[in-house]
């Protein structure tokens, strides 16, 4: 079968969204004492939420900026929303093919190019990650006295993997191994990795575009942990950040719903929380991002739908 990536996926989906039903089910009686959201916190969490989407549309403008092309605000922010909200349901990321078809048809420009820029960046998000994670275990360990072997194995694993990136991409870009070549995706991100580092100054552009971006995400944690009821240290909402930035580097099924929430869930309990709390919040931050994507994505449905029948399909 072709499509069989797609079929899994769509699949593992549909099992994970009745896992996650079945488990909110039998866990409503619990959920609902967790449950404590004031107008304020809800105001709170959806602002925060826009703001981080809002950043996300802001890091794709700067990349396409690079190229000189002429982008309106339907072009970039429109587009970008739009895209991310079809990730909420379609399998295998198809909001990237939606998205280069798009800058194809009405910009005539090859979007792989951009789109290997924001590969190489992964990287710099994966260390940014892996410095959040370690300062949260850091400060876990020295302040509550916790010292989680398997997240501290998870993190020396990861932060190993990086290093070995590193070297490949820096010293084998030109020569890498046969084996390593026949992966795509490898070879796209060690390009852009290495093309980022020859443009600095779009590269600090990115870096504080990805501050900022997680900072929002940092405090939407800490209005979730509210919202359940909790006060929350500055460094276990910084924790679940880490995760769940870790957790979007890969789209197994489209929002990687239910398996988020797994993953928050375990993580959480090797910290010492209650595994429900994880999970609550997890879905809270998720649903947040649901709802911003499907609103304003679905305000710039129409316009983006117009500009697409309208373009000629120029080529590159």
């Amino acid at each position: 079968m072709k499509n069989w990536k797609k079929w899994l996926s769509t699949a593992l989906f549909v099992v994970m969204i009745a896992l996650l039903g079945w488990y909110l089910y039998e866990k409503r009686a619990d959920l609902a004492q967790l449950l404590t959201f004031s107008w304020q916190t809800v105001a709170l969490i959806l602002a925060l939420a826009l703001g981080a989407c809002t950043m996300n549309a802001v890091y794709h403008k700067m990349i396409l900026d690079t190229y000189g092309i002429d982008l309106s605000l339907i072009d970039w922010m429109g587009v970008v929303f739009v895209a991310n909200a079809m990730a909420l349901v379609l399998p295998m990321r198809a909001d990237l093919l939606f998205t280069a078809a798009y800058y194809r048809r009405t910009k005539g420009f090859a979007y792989t190019k951009s789109a290997s820029v924001a590969a190489g960046n992964v990287i710099f998000g994966v260390m940014f990650a892996l410095l959040q994670l370690f300062a949260a275990l850091l400060c876990t360990g020295l302040i509550e006295g916790q010292w989680p072997a398997v997240l501290w194995l998870l993190w020396f694993g990861m932060s190993a993997a990086v290093g070995v990136f590193l070297v490949i991409a820096r010293w084998f870009e030109n020569r890498m191994p046969a084996f390593l070549r026949r992966y795509k995706v490898v070879v796209k991100i060690v390009s852009g990795f290495n093309a980022l580092l020859g443009n600095r100054k779009l590269l600090w552009k990115l870096l504080g575009c990805l501050t900022v971006n997680n900072i929002l995400h940092l405090f939407l944690y800490m209005a979730c942990f509210r919202g359940i009821g909790m006060q929350v240290t500055v460094y276990k909402a910084l924790f679940y950040n880490s995760i769940s930035r870790l957790m979007n580097l890969v789209a197994i099924v489209p929002g990687n719903i239910g398996i988020a929430q797994l993953v928050m869930g375990v993580s959480g309990s090797l910290m010492g929380d209650v595994f429900h709390n994880g999970v609550v919040v997890s879905l809270i931050q998720r649903i947040s991002l649901v709802i911003i994507y499907i609103v304003v994505g679905g305000a710039f449905a129409i316009p983006v739908w117009k500009r697409w029948n309208k373009a000629e399909g120029l080529k590159n």
